[in-house]
Parts: C-alpha cells; structure tokens; sequence
C-alpha cells in the first residue's frame, strides 16, 4: 500500500507540474502576446508620429516653396518692370538717333537731288549752246554751198576750152623740148667720158650697190661700236678690284637705293664708307630719305585708290584719335564719311555738330574732340614720332612688277636703315668680300691677259688691212696698193665663177 499510495503521490506531483508548467507556458504566451501587442501598438504610435512630422515637415516645404514663389514672382515683376524701362530708354534712344540720322539723311540727299538738278540744268545748257553751235555752222555751210555753187556756175558759163587746149599743148611742147634737151645732155656728158649708153646702167647698177653696202657697213658698224661697248664693260667689271654697291645692295636687299646712289656718284662701296653715324645720316641717309620720300608723296597722289595708300591714310587719322585722347569719336566720323587725316581740314561747324550729335559723347569729350580739329585746322598739330615711325614700318614693302620693276615705292624701315649704317660705319663688314674680290679679278686677269694681247694683235692686223684696202690714190689703176689689187682679183675671180 505503501507503495500504491507513493505512485499516486508521484502521479499527481507530476500532473500539478505539468499543469504548473502549462500554466507557466500560458503566462509566458501571455505575456508574449502583450509584448506583441505593445510593439505592435508602439510601432503604430512610431508611425503616426513619423506620418505627422511628414506632414509638417510637407506643410513648412510647402509654406517656403509658396514664399520663394511669391519671392520670384516679384523678382521677375521687377526685372520684367526694368526691362521695359530699358527697351522704352533704347527706344527712345533710338528714335533720337534716327531723327538725327534721318535729318542728315534729308539733308544729303537734298543736296544730292540739288546737285543732280544742277548737273541737268548744266547738260541742258552745253546741248543747247551745242545745238546752237551746231545751227551756226549748218547755216554757214549752207552759205559756203551756195556760195560755192554760184562760183561754179560763173566758171562753168565762163569756161574758154579752146584757150585751155592751146596752153596744155604750149605746156606739153615745153616739156617735150625739156626732155630732149636734157637727153642730149646726157649722150654729151656720155660723149665726153668716152664710155657708151649701155655702161651707163652698170655704173648707176654699181652705185645703187655701194649705196646698199655703204648703209649695210654703217649698220655693222654701228653694231660692232655697240658690242665694243658691251665688251668694254664687261672687261672693265672684270678688271674692278672694288666691291660695287649695285653687287653688294643685290644681295642685301638693298637694291632700290641703288640708282639713287648712282645719281650722286656712288658706285663703289668705298664711297660709302663714313666715320660716324652723324656723318651718315648727312652725306648718305638724307639724299636716300629725300628721295624716297618724294617717290611715295608722288605715288600717293597719282593712286589715291591704292590699298595701301588708304591704308596709311587711316593710320594717320587713328595715330590723331590716339594721340589727341578722342578714340570715341572713330565710329561717328566713319559714320559722317571721314576716313582721312586730310578730311579733318574740311570740317565745317556744322559737320562737327553732326559728328558730336552721333557719337553721343558728354560735354567735356566734345570739347576737345573740337580743341583737336581747330588744332589741326591750325597747322599746330604734329603727329608723334612714333607714329610715324609705326606707319613706315607698318607700308615699309615695295611692290615690284614680273620683271623686277619698281611699282609701288615704300618708306626706308628700321632695319633697311640698320643695313646702310652698318655698311657705312663698319666697313669691315664687306671689306673680306672686296678682298676675295681683288683676288679673284687678279687670277683671272693673269689668265686672260695673254688670250687679250693675242685677240688685240689680230684686230690691230684686222683694222690695217681695211684701212690699206679703203686708201684712195686716185683713179689710175696702177695706183693701187697691193690688199687692192688682190680684192679686185678676188672679186673678177667671184664673178666669173
């Protein structure tokens, strides 16, 4: 029993902890599920707070946008309002500017409808002094005509022409007796000669002959003269020992001041050599300077038109604009057409009212844009150095044609003047190649010399044989010389072959 009772003990001891731990377990997914539903509760609260700052956050983004809206909104009415005060200022601006413009449009045209009326009136003029002029001489031709025919029919009434037979037969037998008096003239003077009619054609024959020869002698006379020449000079070349400027400057690029040396005597380079610069500057730069400068004014007035020419011209009135601090005004004066310095001298008061109207300048720079032009108008202006200086160095390039010529002259640059002064100065610079020169000329002279002395013996014995074949001793052929009589036998000997 005992034990019965002990199993039974152990039974229910088992089963109050079975329902212990069921009860435990029923707490524990109690409480579980409590947890649950406060998480659950607690994440829903989470949301709804994070819902609601989203809506704030929505709310206050939504505020600022409205304001930067509103913020841009009148930014852009003000721009917008500004805009249009500008465009209306521009506008107005503008139509000022086309009323000035217009005005001086009217007032050019006007004078170009002026003078075109004037140009007519001048035409209908000339053709009706020409017209009249014309009426004159058809009047007086028709006068001469008249004239002319009265006088023919007085000759043609008047006209003897049994008289005129008998004077041109009186003519014809005087001339008639003429020729036979000249006929027997001419069988006289044959007469006296003792030769007969028929050598009087080869004489005449013979003289037309030498006549011929004579002129073909003095043509080749002539032409030796000039190829004695050409070899006279090219002899005296090879025997100068100086160094000639007209080699020297072909290699330099000098070659333009060439012919203007020349004028004043310069040929070789020792004629330009100098002791300082100042002496070059008197005795070599001035005559080069005058010169060139008078073949550029020269050229500039003959092509006005030419590029380069305007191209100066617009130098100097921009070296003006600069140097007188008036750069503000270029656009109004090309506008008014002045696109010279030389225009400045022809502006009027009311030019200069123009020019000031359109450049739209204050009051101080339209006083001395006009203190510059009364200047220059003066004569009191002088352009800088330096912009003179840029301006020959800036036209400072001749122009030559295919064959080398000259065609448009240029001013001497910097380093053209760098090159004479150095050669001038410092002749040791082309003293070596006058050397080298001096030695070449003297080489080839020992080898010509004998091949001259040889050539010069056969034209000596050349020029001694003609003069004994041209002596004239008289007309007794015993008289004759001996080249003579070889070339007469020489001739009979032609002849008869």
């Amino acid at each position: 029993m005992p034990g019965f009772w002990s199993s039974l003990t152990n039974t229910e001891d088992k089963e109050a902890k079975a329902a212990r731990e069921a009860a435990e377990a029923a707490r524990s997914h109690e409480a579980e599920l409590q947890r649950l539903r406060e998480a659950e509760a607690q994440k829903d609260r989470a949301y709804k707070l994070e819902v609601l700052k989203l809506e704030k956050a929505a709310e206050k983004e939504k505020q600022a946008n409205e304001a930067k809206a509103a913020k841009e909104l009148q930014d852009a009415k003000i721009k917008h309002e500004e805009a249009q005060a500008k465009l209306q200022k521009e506008k107005e601006d503008a139509l000022r500017k086309f009323a000035v413009e217009n005005v001086a449009q009217q007032k050019e045209q006007r004078d170009a409808q002026i003078k075109e009326l004037q140009k007519c009136i001048d035409a209908s003029e000339n053709h009706k002094k020409e017209n009249q002029k014309s009426l004159e001489e058809a009047e007086a031709k028709i006068d001469e005509n008249k004239n002319q025919s009265g006088r023919l029919a007085l000759d043609i009434d008047g006209f003897d022409l049994e008289g005129k037979l008998v004077v041109e037969k009186n003519e014809m037998d005087k001339a008639k007796k003429l020729h036979d008096t000249n006929e027997n003239d001419i069988a006289k003077a044959i007469a006296d000669t003792g030769q007969t009619e028929g050598n009087v054609c080869k004489f005449l024959r013979l003289t037309q002959a030498l006549i011929g020869g004579t002129t073909t002698a003095q043509s080749q006379t002539n032409a030796l003269d000039a190829r004695i020449a050409v070899f006279y000079s090219i002899i005296a070349r090879e025997c100068r020992e100086r160094l000639l400027i007209k080699d020297y400057f072909d290699v330099r690029g000098l070659n333009r001041f060439t012919p203007i040396l020349a004028k004043h005597k310069m040929i070789d380079c020792e004629d330009l050599v100098c002791e300082d610069e100042s002496e070059f500057k008197e005795d070599v730069f001035s005559l080069l300077e005058v010169s060139v400068n008078k073949d550029v004014e020269q050229w500039n007035e003959k092509h006005p038109s030419d590029p380069v020419v305007r191209m100066r011209s617009a130098n100097k009135l921009e070296a003006f604009l600069k140097d007188c601090r008036i750069e503000k005004f270029a656009d109004a004066l090309e506008e008014c057409d002045v696109t010279e310095l030389e225009d400045v001298a022809d502006l009027d008061d009311d030019s200069i009212e123009d020019i000031i109207k359109t450049s739209g300048q204050k009051v101080f720079a339209c006083k001395k844009f006009k203190k510059a032009v009364q200047q220059y108008k003066d004569g009191k202006y002088k352009p800088p150095p330096e912009a003179e200086q840029k301006e020959n160095e800036t036209t400072a390039v001749a122009t030559t044609d295919k064959a080398g010529a000259l065609v448009r002259p240029a001013f001497i640059s910097s380093r053209d003047r760098k090159d004479l002064l150095k050669i001038c100065t410092r002749p040791d610079t082309w003293k070596a190649l006058q050397a080298e020169k001096t030695m070449v000329v003297r080489s080839g002279m020992q080898a010509m010399s004998p091949l001259m002395a040889e050539f010069f013996l056969h034209m000596y014995d050349a020029v001694t044989v003609s003069q004994k074949l041209l002596t004239y001793n008289g007309s007794d052929p015993e008289s004759l010389n001996e080249e003579q009589q070889k070339a007469i036998k020489m001739l009979e000997s032609a002849e008869q072959l």
